[in-house]
């Protein structure tokens, strides 16, 4: 069904605008129309600022169409303006157009109304829709850009933290063992008892177990090695039982599932978005509990976060990176990210992923993990 029109008629002879309404309605258009006779009245008429079209009659007492048309473009730039005149100079006529208006028809001839209404309304359309579309890309990049920021200020600080954490732990225990193979050494040149070059083998020992635990933390950290060995159910389970460790925040994983198997991109995807999650309730939610689920179906996986801390107001548009950074990972892997929250209520994160990422012919089928 094709929505009824509202025209406004700036036209002071009751006759003409009657004529007017009387042929549109005859070519079958559904339209509501407001006429203006004056310049008051016209005033009044465009604050309302919901018309489709303007028919600018030109030779008003004490007001012209090309007035009304500077009014509209300052006011309302997407309503269609078009001069309906018994009498204009061809002068005139290109030079209102120039100056923005969509036709002008004169009174003679107006069974080029319809169609030129239409048509100036259907250009106003796709004119607004190029110009939402450009502004939407362009929001789009400046997100991408923050986005893009946020994650490299991200990766290098976690690279100076792991740098950090070799140095001042592995570098410090590997040179604590080479100072100790030394002494070893010295100790066997001056023949000393095996029992105190033993004590001092037990120690090295010590420390080495201390070295491989920090290096399997550090890798840990950077890709942990349960999401690979034993699934990306296991691999949350676990996260969640550290993070409850770390922060003092309680953590109850929750699924029915008995494992994944998923494209490795989905199940890394996910589980980074999880641990994102888990940050932010640490650093803003001020919550004391979380409770996640999990839920699979033949085609689809969806995961939530829900915590019982201060909330926000979701209705407003938040842009934090980190939000950001979320919702783009989730785009990446072809799924969607949600969030839910209300002052004092606390927050809800609901993330739905595909089971499986829909594959270019062109690329390689990928890895699987269970």
């Amino acid at each position: 069904m094709t929505p009824e029109l509202k025209l406004l008629l700036l036209e002071d002879d009751p006759a003409d605008a009657a004529l007017i309404q009387t042929l549109l309605r005859r070519s079958g258009m559904q339209f509501n129309a407001e006429v203006a006779s004056d310049e008051k009245e016209f005033l009044v008429a465009v604050q309302n600022k919901g018309y489709d079209a303007v028919l600018a009659d030109n030779a008003l007492p004490q007001y012209s169409s090309m007035k009304a048309l500077e009014l509209i473009r300052a006011t309302n730039p997407n309503v269609a303006f078009i001069l309906v005149t018994g009498t204009v100079s061809e002068e005139f006529a290109v030079n209102i157009i120039q100056q923005g208006a969509d036709d002008y028809i004169l009174k003679t001839n107006l069974t080029r109304l319809p169609a030129a209404i239409n048509s100036a309304i259907e250009k106003k359309r796709t004119q607004q829709e190029k110009e939402q579309s450009q502004q939407e890309l362009k929001q789009l990049n400046q997100e991408l850009r923050s986005v893009s920021a946020h994650l490299e200020r991200i990766r290098e600080e976690e690279r100076a933290r792991i740098a950090r954490e070799i140095h001042d732990q592995v570098g410090q225990q590997l040179t604590g063992l080479k100072m100790d193979v030394f002494w070893v050494k010295g100790m066997v040149n001056k023949e000393a008892e095996p029992e105190t070059i033993l004590k001092k083998l037990n120690e090295m020992l010590d420390n080495l177990d201390e070295a491989v635990k920090t290096v399997r933390k550090v890798a840990s950290d950077l890709r942990p090695s349960i999401l690979d060995d034993f699934g990306l159910i296991d691999a949350l389970d676990w996260h969640s039982k550290e993070f409850a460790a770390r922060s003092g925040i309680n953590v109850h994983f929750k699924t029915l599932a008995k494992e994944v198997t998923s494209d490795a991109a989905i199940t890394i995807g996910l589980f980074r978005m999880y641990q994102e999650a888990l940050v932010n309730v640490a650093r803003h939610a001020e919550a004391k509990n979380v409770i996640t689920a999990l839920e699979t179906s033949d085609t689809y996986i969806s995961l939530s976060i829900t915590d019982d801390g201060k909330g926000f107001d979701s209705s407003i548009q938040r842009k934090t990176l980190g939000l950001l950074g979320m919702k783009e990972r989730a785009q990446m892997i072809g799924g969607t990210l949600t969030i839910n929250s209300k002052p004092g209520k606390g927050t809800g994160v609901f993330i739905t992923v595909p089971l499986f990422r829909k594959k270019n012919p062109a690329q390689n089928n990928g890895d699987v993990i269970k």
